[in-house]
Order: structure tokens, then sequence, then C-alpha cells
């Protein structure tokens, strides 16, 4: 991660985070975008949550997908490495040790690494494993992990190791997440809902992280669901991630 730290720490970490009306904020519109997606189920669904979210003043410089490697030393593919995350580069969740969502293309059981950094710049977790199959691939932070405050925005990046000597040769990805206050009425609705709805109540309330897991979770316990996979694809669809929308689920990182 020093290459990455050296070559984005300047622009990155220098934006000021400030208290900005939320609904005037571009980056708010894939908020939106969720809310649409969940009204297409007949689920009751509360207000956008906004809760303790601090949009930043500027936008969020971050990064989707992992170019070509210099060199070449990872396999070429059609797909590249994708992090499955809105435009705006940002998701908003309500739990203290989130989980995270990539696109892995054939990369042949290389180390993968995922680095979770606070607003300025200092490292709170680190994980390493391996990629031992392509797919979509899910990093639930583990209890050791530092617990994510409501109201600060992190910033993590994602890599495959292509060549352990050269770090310049990794595949990576980088975004953001904030943790926002769940609403106690938000959280009075989950208890009584089925499980099958939680995906769609989750994205009613704009909640990114949770959505994802929530849908991951139910199309793994009914793979052969065709109402799943066409949610997962057209939610995935809606921001711009419809290449890797038909990707199979390569389980838990």
């Amino acid at each position: 991660m020093a290459h990455l730290r050296s070559l984005f720490l300047a622009t990155t970490f220098a934006l000021t985070l400030t208290a900005t009306p939320a609904l005037a904020n571009p980056l708010q519109d894939w908020a939106g975008r969720l809310l649409e997606w969940s009204r297409r189920r007949p689920t009751p669904t509360p207000s956008v949550v906004v809760t303790g979210f601090v949009p930043p003043a500027a936008g969020l410089p971050g990064n989707r997908e992992g170019g070509a490697t210099r060199g070449a030393v990872c396999p070429v593919s059609e797909k590249r490495l994708t992090a499955l995350l809105p435009t705006a580069h940002l998701g908003l969740t309500a739990a203290a040790r989130p989980s995270f969502f990539f696109y892995l293309p054939p990369v042949e059981g290389r180390p993968v690494e995922f680095v979770l950094l606070d607003s300025r710049g200092a490292e709170l977790f680190t994980y390493t494993g391996r990629a031992q199959q392509s797919g979509i691939v899910r990093l639930d932070l583990p209890d050791q992990a530092p617990t994510l405050n409501v109201g600060e925005t992190y910033q993590w990046y994602f890599s495959v190791v292509c060549d352990p000597q050269d770090r310049t040769a990794d595949l990576y990805v980088r975004g953001w997440v904030q943790r926002v206050a769940l609403p106690a009425s938000l959280e009075r609705q989950l208890q009584r809902a089925p499980r099958n709805e939680h995906p769609y109540i989750y994205a009613s309330a704009g909640l990114w992280h949770e959505t994802l897991a929530a849908l991951m979770d139910l199309r793994q316990s009914q793979p052969q669901n065709s109402q799943l996979m066409a949610d997962w694809q057209s939610l995935l669809q809606n921001e711009g991630l419809g290449k890797v929308a038909q990707e199979p689920l390569a389980g838990k990182l």
C-alpha cells in the first residue's frame, strides 16, 4: 500500500468534509436511485436516510475498475477488477463493520489486499488473502477490525497483488464508506418484516452496503429464484455496473 499512499495522499486526504445539506449534494443521486429501485417491489418504505450523513464539499476521488497492469503481470481478462459501489464512489452504511463487494476477474489465486483508512489517511485495518475463484466476492469486516463512527467517512483500497516484488503492478480499486445512524423506526420495520423484504427496506433507506449484503444472502439461499437474480442485475445496472451484473457469486473472502 505504500505506493498507493504516495500517489494519492496529497489529493485524496486534503478533502474537507463539511455539513452541506445532503439533498443538495450530487453524491446523493445514487440514494435516490436506490429508492426508485426499492419501489419496484410491494414493500412499505420509509424516507431516505440522511441522519448523520456529512457529504463532502467536493467530489470524492476513486475508481471502481482496476486498469491493466504494467507489464501485464496478471492474466488478461475482458472484465476488470470492479468494486460494487455507486457511481459517486461512496456508499452509506448503518453497520459498525460493513461488508464490501467486488468482482474478481480470473487472477489464478493471486494475493488480494483490503486496506481501510480514516479521513486523514491513517491505516485502521488490513486484510490479506487469496483470490480462489473469479466472480462476485464479499469481504466482511471481522470483529478485530475497528468499528466505524457515525458521521465519519473512510477510504478503502482493494488490490490484487500481481507481483509481490513490485506493488506498482497491482490491480486496485478504491472508494469511500460513511456510517450513518439507523433510525429506530427503520430498525422496528426490519424486525417486523420477513427476510425477503430486507433488501428493499435497506434500499429505500439509502443504505448501499446493507442492500447488497441482504440481497446476496437471499440469492445464495435461493439460487433458483429468478426474481432475485433480476433484482440484483437491475440494482447493479442502475449504478453503471452492468458489465458484472450477471457474474456468479463466488462467496466470501
